[in-house]
C-alpha cells in the first residue's frame, strides 16, 4: 500500500514538469533555442500561478511547464491563477526570444495579491 501511495504521489509531483518541444525535427542543441518556462500544473503553497497554455496556436501537454521554441516572434497564450480568490485571468503575450536564452513567465498582481493584472516575460 505504501509503495502504492509513494508511486501516485511521485507522479502528482512531477506533473508539469516537463519540457515540450515547439518545432518540427530533432531536439536541437540549447543554444540553437529559446526556453519559455511557466509554473507547474500542481503547486503548493505558492500564492499565484503563471500556466503556459499555448504556443503558436499549439497547446501544450498536460505534463509540460516550458517549452524550447526556435527563435524569433512567438504569441503565448498564459492562464494567471491567484490561488486565495480562486480567480483565473487569461492573457496573451507577442514575445521576440533569442536561440541560447532562457525566459519565465512572471505574474503581476493587484492590491492585495486578490487578482493578476498582467503577465510579463523576463529574461533569466
Amino acid at each position: 500500500m505504501r509503495s502504492i501511495f509513494l508511486t501516485v504521489f511521485a507522479a502528482v509531483l512531477c506533473a508539469g514538469c516537463s519540457t515540450q518541444q515547439i518545432y518540427d525535427g530533432p531536439r536541437l542543441p540549447r543554444d540553437q533555442v529559446a526556453r519559455i518556462s511557466g509554473d507547474m500544473r500542481f503547486t503548493a503553497g505558492v500564492p499565484v500561478s503563471v500556466l503556459l497554455r499555448q504556443v503558436d496556436g499549439r497547446t501544450l501537454g498536460a505534463s509540460a511547464s516550458s517549452v524550447e521554441v526556435m527563435p524569433g516572434s512567438r504569441r503565448l497564450l498564459v492562464d494567471c491563477v491567484v490561488h486565495e480568490s480562486r480567480s483565473t485571468s487569461r492573457h496573451t503575450l507577442d514575445v521576440d526570444v533569442v536561440a541560447g536564452q532562457r525566459y519565465r513567465l512572471v505574474a503581476e498582481t493587484g492590491t492585495g495579491l486578490r487578482q493578476c493584472t498582467s503577465v510579463r516575460l523576463e529574461q533569466q
